[in-house]
């Protein structure tokens, strides 16, 4: 997902804020909530997203419904301040920007893994493993089948592809081939 700049400094300052009271990690799970909640629901996506309504009028509706909730002061806080400024459309930009800001700070890179089958829990372990030691941070993966992969797999972490394809060897051997009978 791309992230605009105010996404970006809506979540910085946030994870700044949460981060010196020591409750990153229970903010993230409660945006993502009220994130999940908005696009579940169209009447409560509509009423945010109508320019018929006023952003008094959606303060006015979160303070009333949200204020009884379990929710934390901060991201109550934080939502209101969105609400206010028009700005709840970003929710899923800053929950993103949020995210990258807190593996940041933690030493965790994102990427993924294609390949034509689905790999087991060991297969995966040993990955993240062989790809965090390559980069020297923590990597998570999200993994997806494709069937254009031909045999192997292709991790993508950061600016970093790991193709250990059977295509990428036999082009290889190919180059390695020409290179000799040259």
């Amino acid at each position: 997902m791309q992230q605009s700049e105010l996404a970006k400094r809506y979540a910085k300052a946030l994870f700044e804020l949460a981060l010196q009271e020591g409750k990153q990690d229970l903010v993230f799970v409660e945006l993502n909530l009220i994130d999940n909640i908005l696009k579940s629901d169209k009447d409560i996506s509509f009423f945010f997203n109508s320019p018929l309504v006023s952003d008094s009028q959606k303060t006015e509706l979160i303070s009333r419904t949200l204020k009884d909730a379990k929710l934390d002061s901060t991201t109550y806080s934080f939502f209101l301040l969105l609400t206010k400024n028009g700005r709840v459309g970003f929710l899923s930009q800053i929950i993103e920007a949020y995210k990258n800001q807190n593996d940041f700070t933690h030493g965790v890179q994102r990427g993924t893994v294609r390949s034509a089958v689905a790999l087991s829990p060991a297969e995966r372990i040993k990955i993240e493993e062989t790809v965090s030691r390559y980069t020297g941070k923590q990597v998570i993966f999200s993994y997806k089948e494709d069937p254009s992969v031909i045999g192997g797999l292709v991790a993508e972490v950061g600016s970093y592809i790991f193709d250990d394809t059977l295509t990428s060897h036999l082009k290889r051997l190919k180059d390695e081939t020409m290179r000799r009978f040259q």
